[in-house]
């Protein structure tokens, strides 16, 4: 009872997620990599992401309350421009 309580109170477990593919043409090296990561992360609701710069691509799995412009809006905070793949 008290770890479902815990799991309730902590806002996880029974969130819905969402995973988003984002392709960003920017993206070229490991320091970019890193930053992109790193922005998303920042997003309330975004459990975990994973970017390539070979592919220029980063999956991003969040709760549904991040929307896709979020997302977007938060590359753009870098000077990177985000396109989300279908």
């Amino acid at each position: 009872m008290l770890f479902v309580t815990a799991l309730l109170l902590s806002g996880n477990g029974f969130a819905a997620e969402r995973k988003v593919t984002l392709h960003i043409e920017e993206m070229n090296c490991q320091l970019c990599v890193y930053l992109v990561n790193k922005e998303l992360r920042n997003l309330d609701g975004v459990v975990s992401t994973k970017a390539d710069f070979n592919t220029r691509l980063v999956n991003v799995v969040a709760d549904e309350k991040v929307t896709d412009e979020m997302m977007i809006n938060a590359i753009d905070k870098l000077h990177y421009h985000a396109v989300v793949k279908e």
